[in-house]
This record gives C-alpha cells, structure tokens and sequence, in this order.
C-alpha cells in the first residue's frame, strides 16, 4: 500500500514537470533599417545601483526619456534632419515575501551603449500572507526618424572609405521591447537591456526567469518552492519601419520604398521557466574605415 502512494505522489511531480517545461520559451528577433543619429555636443550620463535584500514589503520606479536632434530640436523636421529617441521604464512592487533585488542602470549620451540596464529580483510570497505576491514591469523603446541626408554618410560613418558620397533616404523607425512578472509568488528572474542609437542603432532585451535554482536558495525544513517560477510572466516585441527611396534635395516629398512591421507577444501562466531574448539591429554602421576588431564581442 505505502508503495502504492509513493507511485502516485511520483506520478503526480512528474505531471506537474512536464506542464511547466512546455511554457519554457526562447525567441531571438531581428530586424533591419534605421541611420544613426549622432549625439550632440553636451550629453549627461547617468548612473544608478540599487542592492535590497527585504522581508516586507520593496518598491522601485525608473522613467527614462532623452530625444535629441542634428539640427534644431524645435519638434519640425527640417532639411537633412536626423531625430532619436529613447524611453525606458521599469517598476517593481513586492508584498509580504522575502525579497533580493538589484537594478544596474546607466545612461550616456555620447557612447554605446546610450541605455544599459540589468535587473534581478529574487521573491518568495509568505504563505501565511494572503495578499503576498510580486509585480514587475519594464518597457525601452526607441524611435529615429530621418528626413534624407545627401551626405549623410560623411558624419556618421559609412561601409567602408571608398562610399562618402552615399546618401540615406527618409526613413522613420519605431522599436519597443518588454517584459512582465504579474501577481508571481515565487521567482529568480534576471533582465538585460542595452539601447544604442548614436552608432548603429540596436535595442535588445532579454529575460530569464524561474523558480529558486536560478539565484539563492531560502533555508527552510519546511520549503515546498521548488525549480519553477509561480504565477504570470509576459514578454514581446513591437517594430514599425517606413523607408523613403530618395534622398534630400529640398524638403521631400519622398516616394515610400518599403515598410515593415513586427508584432509579437509571449505569455506563461501557472508553473514555468521562461526565457525570451529580442533584438533590434540596424545594419547601417557607425565606423567609416574597415575593420577587424574585435575578434571576441561582449554578449549584450
């Protein structure tokens, strides 16, 4: 008999694995177009370090926004006009668990990457709370629009020394990225995301998130948490592109060569590891000379 409901109890962890590797999810993204815009004299550089390890209650908001122009940042576009943008925002409320936090956040005007963040949150809810729970949200998006350049090429870098004289047509992109943890109670979640849009422009992010093994271990003889993440996780993608065929001879207007679109959103529910990695990159380059360096490049 006692082995019977050894079967059963064996039998019953196993179901409860297999559901929670089928919401296991990875994604890589990749889209083209958009020029850099290159930063203006002044720039600011920004950087924070948020370290919180908590029973109780944590709180953390972070709103980003920078825009800056190659002309006259006066909200028209004018002739051979280059506009970025940058926005990122992120917020995390954790109730009555045992909580691990850090927030990397820096911001520079003039270097890539303009925007880097990394985030980890570790969250065990108290089970004699019944309003324990986690919340956590991040949003970076990324805009640039370009009137048309001449002789754009000039000032930004082009493929190689011998194509100066290239221009770059009108063009108008728009990328957002994202992720989110809703009403979690147990969770190791890390988060990455980098924006650069001085040089050739890229936005990435990335989350990983699961139960205890990922980071730390609680010491309890009682603790039931186990290797899967409990509650709600989302992540997606958005890009909008629109290309003109011609280049600044005058203010436009520009025949529209091509668009694009990309739209995608994933979500897990209930027990699950999850991990989800989206990447914008231009392929128009910032250096204007061949190069081989470097060998080995640095993971976002």
């Amino acid at each position: 008999m006692g082995d019977k409901k050894v079967k059963m109890a064996i039998q019953k962890v196993v179901g409860i694995v297999t559901i929670a590797v089928a919401l296991t999810v990875a994604l890589v993204a990749v889209a083209t177009a958009a020029p850099p815009v290159p930063a203006p004299n002044s720039t600011t550089g920004i950087t924070t370090v948020t370290d919180i390890e908590c029973y109780g209650t944590v709180t953390d908001s972070v709103s980003y926004h920078t825009t800056w122009s190659t002309t006259d940042h006066n909200g028209s576009l004018e002739d051979e006009e280059r506009i970025g943008e940058i926005q990122y925002e992120s917020t995390l409320n954790a109730v009555d668990g045992f909580i691990q936090y850090t927030n990397d956040f820096a911001a520079d005007g003039s270097s890539a990457p303009n925007l880097a963040v990394e985030r980890r949150i570790g969250y065990r809810a108290d089970n004699d709370s019944l309003i324990a729970w986690l919340d956590s949200t991040e949003n970076v998006g990324m805009t640039i629009v370009s009137e048309g350049d001449d002789n754009g090429i000039n000032d930004i870098g082009g493929l190689c020394p011998f194509q100066q004289g290239q221009c770059i047509p009108a063009s108008c992109t728009e990328v957002a990225a994202g992720s989110q943890l809703s009403r979690v109670t147990l969770v190791s979640a890390s988060t990455k995301t980098s924006v650069t849009a001085t040089e050739s422009p890229r936005l990435h992010h990335e989350i990983d998130a699961r139960g205890n093994d990922v980071w730390g271990y609680w010491a309890n003889d009682a603790h039931t948490e186990g290797p899967y993440g409990v509650g709600t996780v989302s992540a997606g993608m958005k890009v909008s592109a629109n290309e003109g065929r011609t280049c600044t001879g005058g203010l436009g207007p520009y025949p529209k060569a091509g668009t694009l679109s990309y739209d995608e959103m994933t979500t897990a529910s209930g027990m699950w590891k999850f991990s989800k990695s989206m990447t914008y990159q231009s392929q128009i380059p910032s250096v204007g000379i061949p190069r081989q360096y470097p060998v080995f490049h640095t993971p976002a």
